[in-house]
């Protein structure tokens, strides 16, 4: 099987608890949602970029139609979605990345990949591989050192050897609607974790964005963790050690 796994990250610098996230989904599922998308920004009269800071009251309506679709893959198991939340106050970038804080960014990302994709979805004995696609942003970062060392790992941890993570490139969300909607799946995360939905002024939609995908994802809120055995969407507090 050839999975495509879509990456952003929201709140990684402003706020207490950053997010990182990716949407997974075999190869050949992704033009099918490519065309339905497209479908639906044009019934929708949407052609902008779609981002959880663009979501308005104006808006509300058409980012729950793009949500509901989004939830009608992921119930049938079409396309996953996975995170993690990260205290940026537990964050000791001295001890966990030699001071260096684009480093210690892409060691976050390695917990997300190695745990919540590589481990679940690469199976021993079978020539599992994983497209990686992360939204583009500036960095000195190697992305390259980024799958070398995945690859060690899932051979050191769970003896695949076959190097399941065959590409990890940058992608501008402009070009990828999965990315766009992975950003507001994010951003409804990061809003409800920093707790700006209980803060006077905060725009209405965006509230009730966040509360319609906690609905649909069948959870009472977006701050928790998701519970354990949940393959579809799944929400993890992630502690650093």
């Amino acid at each position: 099987m050839v999975y495509h796994i879509y990456c952003d990250e929201s709140r990684q610098s402003k706020d207490r608890y950053m997010v990182i996230g990716g949407i997974i989904l075999p190869a050949n599922h992704v033009d099918e949602f490519n065309a339905t998308m497209q479908k639906f920004r044009i019934e929708q009269k949407m052609f902008a970029e779609l981002k959880w800071t663009k979501v308005s009251n104006q808006k509300l309506d058409q980012y729950k139609r793009f949500v509901e679709y989004f939830f009608a893959l992921n119930n049938t198991d079409k396309l996953h979605f996975h995170c993690i939340i990260i205290d940026n106050h537990q964050i000791d970038y001295k001890r966990f990345a030699k001071g260096n804080k684009e480093l210690g960014f892409y060691k976050l990302y390695y917990q997300l990949l190695l745990h919540c994709f590589g481990k679940t979805y690469c199976r021993k004995g079978e020539d599992d591989r994983f497209i990686v696609h992360l939204d583009y942003r500036q960095t000195t970062y190697k992305i390259g050192t980024l799958k070398v060392v995945l690859n060690r790992t899932m051979n050191k941890k769970f003896s695949i050897g076959s190097n399941p993570f065959r590409s990890i490139e940058p992608r501008n969300s402009k070009e990828s609607e999965l990315i766009q909607i992975n950003d507001i799946i994010l951003g409804a995360i990061g809003f409800q974790k920093n707790k700006y939905d209980l803060l006077s002024g905060t725009k209405e939609a965006k509230k009730k964005l966040a509360n319609y995908i906690a609905m649909e994802a069948g959870l009472k809120n977006l701050r928790d963790n998701t519970p354990w055995g949940e393959k579809r969407f799944t929400i993890w507090n992630f502690k650093l050690k």
